[in-house]
C-alpha cells in the first residue's frame, strides 16, 4: 500500500479510489523489505530459548493451527514485543474514512496556505513592478499623455483600455508628486473632448476616473 506499483496504481485510478483513503490505509502497512534473520541468528536465538517454551512452540508448529506463528517467531527473534502495535486490531471502514477525511482537511489547509503564499508573492511582485513603472512614467509624463490621445484615436476597445490604463497610472504619479489637481484639470479637458464616445466614458467611470473633483479626488 505504501508504494503502489504501476498496475495497482492503474487499478486505483480506474476504480477512482480516494487518494486520501489509500494514503491512510498505507500508514499501517510496512515497507516490503527482507528483514528475516540469518540462519545463524535463528540458531543462536533458538539455542537460548527455555526448554519448556521451545517445546510449546514445537507443539504449536506441529498442530499448524496458528497462522501467525512464523510472524510471531521472527519478531521475537528480533526482540520485538508481540503485544505492541504490530498486533493492533485492523481499523474499521468507518475509522479509515474518518482518518481519510481528517487527512483531506489537513491537506486542503496546507494547500490553501501555499496558495495564499503564492498569491502574496504575485501581489508583491506586481506592486514592485508597478512602482518601477510609475517611476519611469514620472520621467515621461508628456509622452504618456500623447500615448493616451493616440490610443483613444484608434476608436477601438483595445485602444480605449490602453488609454484608461495609462490614465490610471498618470493619476497615481500626480498623487505621488502631491499634484492631483493638475491631473484632474487635464483629465477634465480630455473628457470634454470625447463626450460623444459613450464606450470610452463608461470605461472612465468603471476605472473611477469619471468621478474626480477639481482637486483630483473622488467626491465623498
Amino acid at each position: 500500500m505504501a508504494a503502489l506499483n504501476a498496475p495497482l496504481r492503474s487499478l486505483a485510478d480506474f476504480l477512482r479510489l480516494d487518494e486520501d483513503l489509500i494514503a491512510v490505509a498505507a500508514e499501517a502497512s510496512e515497507e516490503q523489505k527482507d528483514s528475516s534473520p540469518s540462519p545463524q541468528e535463528l540458531k543462536r536465538w533458538v539455542a537460548v530459548l527455555p526448554a519448556r517454551e521451545r517445546d510449546a512452540l514445537l507443539v504449536r508448529l506441529v498442530l499448524g493451527d496458528d497462522v501467525h506463528l512464523r510472524t510471531e517467531l521472527l519478531r521475537r527473534s528480533h526482540g520485538e514485543s508481540t503485544d505492541g502495535p504490530q498486533h493492533r486490531e485492523p481499523r474499521t471502514v468507518a475509522e479509515l474514512r474518518d482518518a481519510a477525511a481528517a487527512r483531506r482537511v489537513e491537506r486542503e489547509r496546507l494547500a490553501a496556505i501555499e496558495r495564499a503564499r503564492k498569491r502574496a508573492g504575485r501581489e508583491r511582485d506586481a506592486a514592485l513592478a508597478r512602482d518601477k513603472r510609475l517611476e519611469e512614467l514620472a520621467l515621461h509624463e508628456e509622452q504618456a499623455w500623447g500615448q493616451v490621445d493616440a490610443s483613444i484615436e484608434t476608436k477601438k476597445p483595445a485602444g480605449y483600455d490602453s488609454a484608461v490604463g495609462l490614465l490610471s497610472d498618470l493619476r497615481a504619479v500626480s498623487e505621488r508628486k502631491g499634484r492631483p489637481e493638475a491631473f484632474a484639470k487635464r483629465f477634465a479637458q480630455l473628457r470634454e473632448q470625447h463626450l460623444k464616445k459613450s464606450s470610452l466614458l463608461d470605461r472612465f467611470d468603471r476605472a473611477g476616473l469619471g468621478r474626480l473633483d477639481r482637486d483630483g479626488r473622488e467626491p465623498s
